[in-house]
């Protein structure tokens, strides 16, 4: 893994992901190398010749510039992380999206952090201190099996401590979701997901396959589900098919959960 220290000009970024009105992204780059990572397009942005996963730039002054840019800026909603994950285990060390979150505090924005990590917790002081309805944590989980997790997303958190995490900033009156994404046909158990953390979200997200790396999506179905490979093959070439067994999941879900399920569909 690379890592740089790098400076940027600029943090706070506008977005219309989930309908929120901007991102912060801590770091280029990260180091849980999610195999179906669909912000790879970012490499072409970054002069780095490792391959994506592989390289981190660290923003070192991000905090400083978030306290100059949110004085000129519309107080609204901020998503931690658009391109990136804000605790990705270089957080430990570095601490950016840490002083991020204090600034946005402070300064009344609306935050939502969604995660691979449950370094989240160790904010937990920050997080208590926003307003009712400012702030909500979700975690990424995408499979119960650890097999399944290393395979696709060798660097994050196991998803046992994400589910426990779940619990605890629950427990804390903090709004949690889970964001299941990308749904990954015939791995992917959606049941079985909203099953595991139902009781301790307001919400659960799901969202489709983003194929903008088809080729490691195949390699990787190759190397761990041979049998599903030519499904892949195809889905990568027309998602259509994908999409339809997608929404027929979510629609048979929903009726056995009182839990909302949000369908993202590209």
């Amino acid at each position: 893994m690379k890592v740089n220290e790098v400076t940027c000009s600029s943090v706070l970024s506008d977005t219309e992901l989930y309908g929120l009105d901007y991102s912060v992204n801590p770091y280029v780059g990260c180091a849980h190398g999610c195999t179906y990572c669909y912000a790879v397009f970012m490499k072409r942005f970054t002069g780095h010749g490792e391959e994506w996963g592989r390289f981190v730039d660290v923003k070192t002054n991000a905090p400083k510039v978030l306290r100059k840019e949110v004085q000129n800026k519309k107080v609204g909603s901020v998503l931690l992380s658009s391109v990136t994950d804000a605790y990705q285990p270089l957080e430990k060390r570095f601490e950016i999206t840490r002083k991020v979150l204090r600034t946005l505090e402070k300064e009344g924005f609306h935050v939502s952090i969604l995660t691979k990590n449950d370094l989240v917790l160790r904010d937990l002081d920050i997080l208590k201190r926003f307003d009712h309805g400012r702030l909500s944590v979700g975690f990424t989980v995408n499979f119960l099996d650890e097999k399944d997790r290393k395979l696709w997303e060798p660097g994050t958190s196991d998803i046992g401590s994400r589910i426990e995490a779940l619990e605890k900033l629950r427990k804390e009156g903090i709004p949690t979701y889970v964001h299941v994404g990308p749904w990954l046909e015939g791995i992917t158990d959606l049941k079985k997901i909203v099953r595991a953390v139902e009781e301790n979200v307001y919400e659960i997200q799901v969202e489709n396959l983003n194929t903008r790396r088809d080729r490691k999506i195949v390699e990787t179905v190759e190397k761990g589900y041979p049998e599903l490979t030519e499904v892949y093959r195809r889905t990568v070439k027309n998602k259509k098919d994908h999409n339809r067994k997608l929404q027929s999941n979510v629609e048979s879900i929903r009726k056995e959960t009182d839990v909302p399920i949000r369908l993202y569909l590209d």
